[in-house]
């Protein structure tokens, strides 16, 4: 009696399951485009931002490099984005950078779009290598975004780097939403 009870309410439970699936596609895309209001007066991303690419510059071991993120920004995000924060996770070792170096441009590439005037640089003093990088103006929905920051040397022990970047939306103590890490791959200087 007992697995005739639990048989039927599997079935139950699995049919509502298909139709729950069915029906929320349907639900998400009929949600306004306009910005998510927390409450506070603070605002988030309707859909979020993209981290669509990592790259690094290498010339030599001895030469500074740029390590570019670049951000897509759907059309229907729903607020600007105000600035970009980009921390390396733990490795064998620290990159230094130097963040007064920071640039931003439209568009993604080596070579980049038009620039995008900076407001500030902040560098986390707690850890160094934490970087907020603020635009003067945000940029509007519908942009591809590439922010870069100066590493004094590239990293002497080879392996994966992985830096966090996550995207603030326009206004006073934005949550910030979390993009992912950017990977970038370098090898030992003795691979060099």
């Amino acid at each position: 009696m007992a697995i005739k009870f639990f048989s039927t309410k599997a079935r139950l439970l699995g049919f509502s399951a298909i139709v729950l699936g069915l029906m929320l596609p349907t639900t998400i895309s009929q949600l306004s485009g306009n910005a998510l209001e927390l409450g506070d007066g603070r605002t988030f991303f309707d859909k979020p931002p993209r981290l669509i690419r990592s790259v690094a510059t290498f010339k030599s071991p001895n030469t500074p490099s740029e390590y570019l993120f670049t951000i897509l920004l759907p059309e229907d995000a729903g607020e600007p984005l105000q600035a970009v924060s980009i921390v390396q996770k733990p490795n064998l070792e620290w990159i230094r950078f130097e963040w007064s170096k920071s640039r931003a441009f439209l568009g993604e590439g080596l070579s980049g779009g038009s620039s995008i005037p900076l407001a500030k640089v902040e560098s986390e003093p707690t850890n160094p290598s934490e970087i907020t990088i603020f635009f003067e103006e945000a940029v509007a929905p519908g942009n591809k975004v590439t922010v870069s920051i100066r590493a004094r040397s590239n990293p002497s022990f080879g392996g994966v780097y992985h830096f966090g970047v996550t995207a603030f939306s326009i206004g006073e103590n934005s949550p910030g939403l979390y993009l992912g890490s950017g990977r970038l791959h370098f090898t030992s200087r003795s691979e060099r």
